[in-house]
């Protein structure tokens, strides 16, 4: 069921149009199962060796139930303080080494909610972490618009390195679930960014195992931790 969502400035109509022009044909289907891969970018130019990456020290994250821990619209990600208990940014942020230092994630929160409610002026981190997408397989939305909302996420937060993970299982949509990560692996493939699918212990053909969540689509407290784990030493070796 819709809620009101805090919403701090307005997505700008142009900006928008862009980013779906980027995006469009490129959608997944529901059996869908390709994987994306990130290749980086290295110059053979340069007489003098490349300075070594530099670790990320700080991150934000954006998402949404499951980011914030909570199933409750009263209950978002408030900066940098969890309010839910099955989050999996404690975890993240105790693995990684890298502090949070603010973010946005509300409950029942589409891409397109994320984008308007991430003002480019923010925050300033080494890094954004992007869980996106869930409640947009539940509305139906196209994965063209999704798409151009994570991208517009990724660029509003003005973090130079994303890691962009994969939406957690789905015992209603299993198949849709799987096509989304797919197309999502590929779209960080073309802009950039790590992809990382941290789900894949509880991860039973894009359905919850037995134990495994509450309800079918939010990972319980424990599977939550297990999966900042995963994401948490990905932030770590971003560089």
């Amino acid at each position: 069921m819709a809620c009101p969502l805090p919403r701090r400035v307005p997505v700008r109509t142009a900006v928008a149009a862009v980013l779906l022009a980027a995006v469009a044909g490129c959608g997944p289907t529901a059996d869908d199962g390709r994987a994306g891969t990130v290749a980086p970018a290295t110059s053979a130019a340069s007489r003098s060796p490349a300075p070594a990456p530099t670790a990320p020290r700080t991150f934000v994250a954006v998402g949404d139930s499951i980011t914030a821990g909570a199933t409750d619209p009263s209950q978002p990600l408030v900066e940098d303080r969890v309010q839910g208990d099955a989050s999996w940014l404690p975890a993240a942020e105790q693995a990684s080494g890298v502090d949070l230092v603010g973010g946005w994630a509300v409950p029942g929160a589409t891409t397109a909610d994320m984008l308007a409610g991430v003002e480019p002026t923010d925050w300033t981190a080494d890094a954004v972490v992007v869980m996106a997408g869930t409640n947009d397989l539940v509305r139906g939305v196209p994965w063209q618009e999704s798409a151009a909302a994570i991208q517009g996420v990724v660029a509003a937060t003005g973090a130079p390195t994303a890691l962009v993970v994969a939406i957690a299982p789905n015992d209603l949509r299993p198949a849709a679930r799987n096509g989304f990560n797919a197309a999502l692996a590929e779209l960080a493939g073309r802009n950039g960014w790590t992809y990382l699918d941290p789900w894949t212990e509880v991860d039973a053909g894009g359905a919850f195992p037995p134990g495994a969540s509450p309800d079918g689509v939010h990972p319980a407290p424990a599977v939550a931790a297990d999966a900042g784990d995963r994401i948490g030493r990905s932030l770590a070796a971003l560089g």
